[in-house]
Protein backbone atom coordinates (compact mmCIF):
# COMPACT_ATOMS: atom_id res chain seq x y z
CA UNK A 1 0.00 0.00 0.00
CA UNK A 2 2.81 2.43 0.91
CA UNK A 3 4.63 1.65 -2.36
CA UNK A 4 1.44 2.32 -4.34
CA UNK A 5 0.93 5.68 -2.61
CA UNK A 6 4.55 6.54 -3.32
CA UNK A 7 4.11 5.80 -7.03
CA UNK A 8 0.96 7.98 -7.13
CA UNK A 9 2.81 10.90 -5.52
CA UNK A 10 5.67 10.57 -8.03
CA UNK A 11 3.21 10.61 -10.94
CA UNK A 12 1.52 13.75 -9.56
CA UNK A 13 4.86 15.45 -9.01
CA UNK A 14 5.94 14.58 -12.56
CA UNK A 15 2.70 16.03 -13.93
CA UNK A 16 3.25 19.29 -12.06
CA UNK A 17 6.82 19.57 -13.34
CA UNK A 18 5.71 18.75 -16.89
CA UNK A 19 3.20 21.60 -16.91
CA UNK A 20 5.71 24.04 -15.46
CA UNK A 21 3.64 24.61 -12.30
CA UNK A 22 4.29 24.18 -8.61
CA UNK A 23 1.92 23.52 -5.74
CA UNK A 24 2.84 26.88 -4.23
CA UNK A 25 2.03 28.62 -7.51
CA UNK A 26 -1.37 26.93 -7.67
CA UNK A 27 -2.12 27.99 -4.11
CA UNK A 28 -0.96 31.54 -4.82
CA UNK A 29 -3.26 31.68 -7.84
CA UNK A 30 -6.25 30.74 -5.70
CA UNK A 31 -5.33 33.31 -3.05
CA UNK A 32 -5.06 36.10 -5.62
CA UNK A 33 -8.79 35.78 -6.33
CA UNK A 34 -9.64 36.86 -2.78
CA UNK A 35 -9.82 40.63 -2.39
CA UNK A 36 -9.20 41.67 1.21
CA UNK A 37 -10.35 45.09 2.34
CA UNK A 38 -10.32 47.07 5.58
CA UNK A 39 -12.45 46.05 8.59
CA UNK A 40 -12.02 42.34 7.86
CA UNK A 41 -14.14 42.32 4.69
CA UNK A 42 -13.27 40.14 1.73
CA UNK A 43 -14.67 39.30 -1.71
CA UNK A 44 -13.89 36.46 -4.10
CA UNK A 45 -13.17 37.61 -7.64
CA UNK A 46 -14.75 35.60 -10.49
CA UNK A 47 -12.47 34.12 -13.14
CA UNK A 48 -11.22 36.82 -15.49
CA UNK A 49 -11.58 39.70 -13.02
CA UNK A 50 -8.59 41.58 -11.67
CA UNK A 51 -7.80 44.47 -9.37
CA UNK A 52 -6.94 47.68 -11.19
CA UNK A 53 -3.98 49.54 -9.71
CA UNK A 54 -5.14 52.16 -7.20
CA UNK A 55 -2.07 54.40 -7.29
CA UNK A 56 -0.25 55.96 -4.35
CA UNK A 57 -3.33 57.27 -2.53
CA UNK A 58 -6.21 54.73 -2.27
CA UNK A 59 -8.46 57.26 -0.46
CA UNK A 60 -10.69 59.62 -2.39
CA UNK A 61 -11.70 63.12 -1.30
CA UNK A 62 -14.55 61.90 0.91
CA UNK A 63 -12.36 59.61 3.00
CA UNK A 64 -13.74 56.35 1.64
CA UNK A 65 -11.68 53.34 0.59
CA UNK A 66 -12.08 52.51 -3.11
CA UNK A 67 -11.03 49.47 -5.16
CA UNK A 68 -11.64 49.29 -8.89
CA UNK A 69 -12.06 45.90 -10.59
CA UNK A 70 -12.10 45.12 -14.30
CA UNK A 71 -13.27 42.06 -16.22
CA UNK A 72 -11.03 40.64 -18.94
CA UNK A 73 -12.93 37.55 -20.09
CA UNK A 74 -13.72 37.07 -23.80
CA UNK A 75 -17.35 38.06 -23.12
CA UNK A 76 -16.20 41.25 -21.39
CA UNK A 77 -14.49 42.42 -24.56
CA UNK A 78 -18.05 43.28 -25.61
CA UNK A 79 -19.65 44.17 -22.27
CA UNK A 80 -16.60 46.01 -20.81
CA UNK A 81 -17.75 45.28 -17.27
CA UNK A 82 -16.21 47.03 -14.29
CA UNK A 83 -17.03 47.25 -10.57
CA UNK A 84 -15.90 49.76 -7.97
CA UNK A 85 -16.26 48.96 -4.28
CA UNK A 86 -16.44 51.82 -1.80
CA UNK A 87 -15.74 51.30 1.89
CA UNK A 88 -16.53 54.19 4.24
CA UNK A 89 -14.39 54.66 7.31
CA UNK A 90 -17.18 56.16 9.44
CA UNK A 91 -19.45 53.49 11.03
CA UNK A 92 -23.19 53.57 10.34
CA UNK A 93 -25.24 54.20 13.49
CA UNK A 94 -28.05 51.83 14.48
CA UNK A 95 -29.10 48.95 16.69
CA UNK A 96 -28.16 46.29 14.11
CA UNK A 97 -27.22 45.97 10.45
CA UNK A 98 -30.85 45.70 9.29
CA UNK A 99 -31.74 48.97 11.05
CA UNK A 100 -28.57 50.63 9.77
CA UNK A 101 -29.33 49.63 6.18
CA UNK A 102 -32.94 50.80 6.42
CA UNK A 103 -31.78 54.17 7.77
CA UNK A 104 -29.86 54.96 4.57
CA UNK A 105 -33.06 55.82 2.67
CA UNK A 106 -35.80 56.08 5.26
CA UNK A 107 -37.03 59.46 3.99
CA UNK A 108 -38.44 60.38 0.56
CA UNK A 109 -35.79 63.09 0.23
CA UNK A 110 -32.86 60.70 0.62
CA UNK A 111 -34.47 58.25 -1.82
CA UNK A 112 -34.96 61.01 -4.38
CA UNK A 113 -31.36 62.16 -3.95
CA UNK A 114 -30.11 58.59 -4.46
CA UNK A 115 -32.09 58.07 -7.67
CA UNK A 116 -30.95 61.42 -9.01
CA UNK A 117 -27.34 60.53 -8.19
CA UNK A 118 -27.32 57.15 -9.97
CA UNK A 119 -28.98 58.58 -13.07
CA UNK A 120 -26.36 61.33 -13.25
CA UNK A 121 -23.61 58.73 -12.76
CA UNK A 122 -24.95 56.64 -15.65
CA UNK A 123 -25.55 59.04 -18.54
CA UNK A 124 -27.67 61.89 -19.81
CA UNK A 125 -31.29 60.76 -20.34
CA UNK A 126 -30.65 57.49 -18.46
CA UNK A 127 -33.66 55.70 -16.97
CA UNK A 128 -34.32 53.64 -13.84
CA UNK A 129 -34.40 49.96 -14.82
CA UNK A 130 -35.13 48.59 -11.33
CA UNK A 131 -36.24 50.94 -8.59
CA UNK A 132 -34.40 51.42 -5.32
CA UNK A 133 -35.29 48.53 -3.00
CA UNK A 134 -33.77 46.14 -0.48
CA UNK A 135 -32.80 42.87 -2.16
CA UNK A 136 -31.31 39.70 -0.74
CA UNK A 137 -28.00 38.85 -2.43
CA UNK A 138 -25.99 36.01 -0.95
CA UNK A 139 -26.12 36.11 2.85
CA UNK A 140 -26.88 39.82 3.13
CA UNK A 141 -29.54 42.43 2.37
CA UNK A 142 -28.53 45.18 -0.06
CA UNK A 143 -30.14 48.41 -1.17
CA UNK A 144 -30.09 48.02 -4.97
CA UNK A 145 -31.02 50.27 -7.89
CA UNK A 146 -30.33 49.60 -11.58
CA UNK A 147 -30.15 52.08 -14.43
CA UNK A 148 -30.52 51.78 -18.19
CA UNK A 149 -28.23 54.01 -20.21
CA UNK A 150 -28.69 55.56 -23.60
CA UNK A 151 -26.79 54.20 -26.61
CA UNK A 152 -22.97 54.19 -26.30
CA UNK A 153 -23.06 54.52 -22.50
CA UNK A 154 -22.81 51.89 -19.77
CA UNK A 155 -25.82 50.89 -17.68
CA UNK A 156 -25.33 50.76 -13.92
CA UNK A 157 -25.91 48.45 -10.97
CA UNK A 158 -25.63 50.23 -7.63
CA UNK A 159 -25.72 48.24 -4.39
CA UNK A 160 -25.12 49.14 -0.74
CA UNK A 161 -25.00 47.12 2.44
CA UNK A 162 -23.93 47.51 6.06
CA UNK A 163 -21.94 44.70 7.63
CA UNK A 164 -21.00 44.87 11.30
CA UNK A 165 -21.66 48.61 11.15
CA UNK A 166 -19.41 49.19 8.14
CA UNK A 167 -20.84 50.68 4.93
CA UNK A 168 -19.90 48.96 1.67
CA UNK A 169 -21.10 50.21 -1.70
CA UNK A 170 -20.73 48.65 -5.16
CA UNK A 171 -20.92 50.49 -8.48
CA UNK A 172 -20.93 48.14 -11.47
CA UNK A 173 -21.13 49.23 -15.12
CA UNK A 174 -21.72 47.26 -18.33
CA UNK A 175 -22.42 47.74 -22.03
CA UNK A 176 -24.72 44.68 -21.94
CA UNK A 177 -28.25 45.52 -23.14
CA UNK A 178 -29.96 42.16 -22.58
CA UNK A 179 -32.13 41.12 -19.67
CA UNK A 180 -29.28 39.42 -17.79
CA UNK A 181 -26.65 41.93 -16.65
CA UNK A 182 -23.98 42.42 -13.99
CA UNK A 183 -23.52 38.71 -13.27
CA UNK A 184 -19.88 39.13 -12.25
CA UNK A 185 -20.71 42.00 -9.91
CA UNK A 186 -23.54 40.13 -8.23
CA UNK A 187 -21.33 37.06 -7.89
CA UNK A 188 -18.85 39.18 -5.93
CA UNK A 189 -21.64 40.54 -3.72
CA UNK A 190 -22.72 36.98 -2.96
CA UNK A 191 -19.16 36.12 -1.89
CA UNK A 192 -18.89 38.95 0.68
CA UNK A 193 -17.55 37.72 4.02
CA UNK A 194 -16.57 39.42 7.27
CA UNK A 195 -13.83 38.16 9.58
CA UNK A 196 -15.62 39.90 12.46
CA UNK A 197 -18.84 37.97 11.88
CA UNK A 198 -16.96 34.70 11.51
CA UNK A 199 -15.01 35.27 14.73
CA UNK A 200 -18.20 36.12 16.65
CA UNK A 201 -19.89 32.94 15.42
CA UNK A 202 -17.02 30.82 16.72
CA UNK A 203 -17.26 32.18 20.26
Amino acid sequence: MMRQEGRVMKVLAASVVATGLSLSALQAGAQERVLRMDDGLQLTLPEGWRLDEAGDNPFDATGRRRVHLVCETPACKHTQETCTFVLRTKPVAGANDAARLASLYESPLTRYARLKSVLKSTSKDAEIRQDLAIRRIGERDWYVVETDARHNYKSGFFAETVIDGTYLGAICKTCETGEIRHQGGQQMLMSLRSDKTRSAALR
